[in-house]
């Protein structure tokens, strides 16, 4: 006659299983309580709001992160034809052959105008910073009488904004 049974199952069984669902420290009552271990209804409806709100907080905190988070600006994407063009200028205008200088810069001027339309749209102050030290750097060059100082300055601070076009030329 062994162990005492209910409804045909061992007694010691229901209640070694009713100690394992009991919390330790009774921080749980509600979940390990009678009404809401033998109410299906009671574990359907806190299952669903678990599954509910769980992805409700992961997308509202992901969503309020994005929106403090410091918007990057776009690159204007490889500028290094330019700045091989502008190299080439400054190498004729360091040799003092400001007139060849004058009509290389032309090339660059008509580079960049081509580009405007794609370069333009991806970043509108980078762009505004290249195109004004572009503007002083074709007026030095286009002067009736350029000074290979102006030249020069003027040149260098074209080539200082296409390597960082975020810094407005000096």
């Amino acid at each position: 006659m062994g162990e005492p049974t209910v409804n045909g199952r061992a007694a010691s069984v229901s209640r070694y299983r009713r100690r394992a669902i009991q919390p330790a420290n009774g921080s749980d009552a509600f979940l390990a309580s009678p009404e809401f271990r033998g109410n299906p209804l009671m574990r359907q409806i806190f299952l669903a709001i678990a599954l509910i709100a769980a992805p409700v907080a992961a997308f509202t905190s992901f969503e309020l992160y994005a929106s403090t988070a410091p918007a990057k600006t776009a690159s204007l994407g490889d500028l290094s034809p330019f700045k091989t063009i502008i190299a080439d200028v400054q190498t004729l205008a360091s040799k003092g052959d400001l007139a060849s200088a004058a009509k290389r810069i032309t090339d660059y001027e008509t580079a960049w105008d081509q580009a405007e339309t794609a370069i333009r749209p991806l970043n509108q102050n980078d762009w505004n910073n290249i195109d004004a030290a572009s503007d002083a750097a074709l007026k030095a060059l286009r002067q009736s009488a350029p000074s290979a100082d102006k030249v020069s300055k003027a040149l260098t601070a074209l080539m200082a904004v296409l390597n960082n076009p975020a810094q407005p030329a000096q």
